[in-house]
């Protein structure tokens, strides 16, 4: 019985590195251009909703307005979203300083929207140019950011380009829970096939969406997703049945971003919306993707040790070796696939060996996520959406 669990482990396993394997070797970065930045860039609008950021806020806003791109060809919009806290404060003292700044309010919440839906709407009815992009408050931009991604969707050809950040992992609890579950949501993506036009497969990360502004508004802007929590996700499926150029890439020489701090805002991002970046709405859907976690995390290091046991206890025959060699294998192969997504995250080798961590708290979020999607009720930034 173990030789056979042992076989069924490998194949397991081997599936599953494949698929993020696939991802390693599929995905594209944007690359640093090589050449004297271009003064002719077309004019773009930048909108970054905001509630209650007092904590990113500045650093976002800064690295915005610190950009190669020519200054009278761009302008930045805060579109401040009811915050309880500092951030329209901080926002109306960077104001004072930066011509190409402004601030509003994205007022009361319209029944039927999602706050940040409505604030990005907020900023479009103003915006003006050839190109609009929407940042997240949590991102950190390089100064060549706006001027690659522009030039890199106008030679391509691109209608929507949406942009991976670099995920920064500060404290403990990001270190030793988020390489886990980054590693489950790899499984569920094919960068690739999103950007196949021939292709059905969509995608997007939200922190960074630039569209045309005449595609944007031809597909009725924010309007088209006003009561989607994955904004993203709506917008790239709606981007590619209409016809357009939809593209997603990587940015980590260009954008950075600092998601949740703590476990609680772990659990509560996640949850919100982990069923939908998974691609798993259906129970059955999230049962197996939270069972494939949870086994992906324990089976290969249980049943090594069960086998050494069985071993131990005089079962010392040929099949039991052969089912020792696979699960020992299978462990070394999780702990080598955690060692590169540790060293991609650019934090400390020690936490290579904290990826069960990670892989069981996916299997938790996974549930939980479907459970309040099927109940109606998700709280984020202290709403809840039906």
């Amino acid at each position: 019985m173990l030789f056979l669990i042992s076989i069924a482990l490998i194949v397991f396993i081997s599936h599953f590195l494949l698929v993020v394997g696939r991802l390693y070797f599929n995905r594209e970065n944007l690359i640093p251009q090589n050449r004297p930045h271009n003064p002719q860039l077309p004019p773009l609008t930048v909108i970054i909703p905001a509630r209650n950021e007092e904590f990113n806020i500045e650093r976002c806003v800064l690295s915005l307005l610190n950009q190669t791109y020519p200054g009278k060809k761009y302008r930045i919009i805060v579109v401040d979203d009811n915050s309880s806290d500092n951030t329209q404060s901080i926002v109306q003292h960077l104001k004072q300083k930066h011509y190409n700044l402004q601030s509003i309010e994205a007022g009361p919440l319209p029944k039927g929207w999602s706050g940040k839906n409505n604030a990005c709407r907020k900023g479009a009815e103003i915006a003006d140019g050839e190109w609009v992009c929407f940042v997240d408050a949590d991102i950190y931009a390089k100064p060549e950011l706006l001027e690659t991604a522009i030039t890199f969707a106008e030679n391509s050809r691109i209608d929507m380009l949406s942009i991976n950040p670099f995920q920064e992992l500060v404290t403990t609890w990001e270190r030793l829970f988020l390489p886990g579950v980054f590693l489950s949501i790899a499984s569920s993506m094919n960068f690739k096939h999103v950007n196949d036009p021939s292709r059905p497969e969509t995608g997007a990360n939200g922190q960074f969406l630039l569209f045309r502004q005449k595609v944007y508004e031809s597909i009725n802007g924010h309007h088209s997703v006003r009561n989607e929590i994955m904004e993203d996700m709506a917008f790239a499926k709606i981007i590619k049945n209409s016809g357009y150029r939809l593209y997603w890439i990587f940015g980590e020489n260009f954008i950075s971003t600092r998601m949740y701090r703590d476990i609680l805002h772990i659990w509560e991002g996640f949850s919100k919306n982990l069923a939908e970046i998974m691609r798993s709405q259906k129970p059955v859907e999230s049962v197996y993707e939270a069972v494939k976690s949870f086994l992906l995390a324990w089976l290969p290091l249980l049943l090594s040790i069960w086998t050494i046991y069985s071993i131990y206890n005089g079962m010392d025959t040929v099949l039991n070796y052969l089912a020792l060699g696979a699960s020992v294998s299978s462990v070394a192969a999780l702990f080598l696939t955690s060692f590169f997504i540790v060293r991609a995250l650019r934090i400390p080798f020690g936490y290579t060996f904290s990826i069960q961590l990670g892989l069981s708290l996916h299997t938790l979020l996974t549930i939980n996520s479907l459970w309040k999607m099927k109940k109606g009720k998700r709280l984020w930034k202290g709403r809840v959406y039906s």
